[in-house]
């Protein structure tokens, strides 16, 4: 069986996501990467093994689907772009930051036919695998309860800077960190 043919659009926040694969496993191989950032696309070759372009629409003819890690409020136009062209899309959560951007995905993909993926990733990382571990061998006994304390101190500098501080950006804080915590309770 031949690799699955990935293209990662978007090399900064959540790059590292690229990097790993979507999720890691083997039957998967990045091939091209787009990316806005000069500095980035110009070392994606060497860290990827991959071609780079600056216009994603240009890795589209040899990919077999597509991960979308470019900020949030760009998911929609990025995401019903390549659907339309038969390619099919992974997003990373959250899907857009309206729910008529994500209307216009959701249906872009039944209209096209294309497979839409949305994901959470936190449920990947080491310490909430380990959490769950804990939690089904029983370790702390029967959870009854869970409590999400989210401290977002750092004078709110945590979650809201960059352009997650501007409201066209992002969703709120229920949307940008919320989510994740739900992922992980549920």
């Amino acid at each position: 069986m031949n690799d699955l043919r990935i293209g990662v659009i978007g090399l900064a926040l959540r790059g590292s996501l690229g990097r790993r694969g979507p999720p890691s496993r083997r039957g998967l191989r990045v091939v091209a990467v787009a990316e806005l950032d000069k500095a980035l696309r110009e070392r994606a070759e060497e860290r990827f093994g991959a071609r780079a372009y600056e216009d994603c629409r240009l890795m589209l003819g040899e990919v077999d689907a597509v991960l979308v890690l470019t900020p949030d409020d760009t998911h929609a136009d990025l995401a019903c772009e390549i659907l339309r062209a038969g390619v099919p899309v992974f997003v990373e959560k959250p899907l857009d930051i309206t729910l008529e951007r994500c209307d216009a995905i959701l249906r872009a993909a039944r209209e096209s036919g294309t497979r839409l993926h949305v994901g959470h990733n936190m449920r990947h990382m080491p310490v909430v695998r380990l959490m769950r571990e804990i939690i089904q061998r029983g370790d702390i006994g029967r959870v009854r309860t869970v409590w999400v304390r989210h401290f977002v101190g750092h004078g709110g500098d945590f979650s809201f800077k960059d352009r997650h501080a501007e409201r066209e950006h992002a969703g709120g804080l229920l949307l940008q960190k919320a989510a994740h915590d739900l992922d992980v309770v549920h």
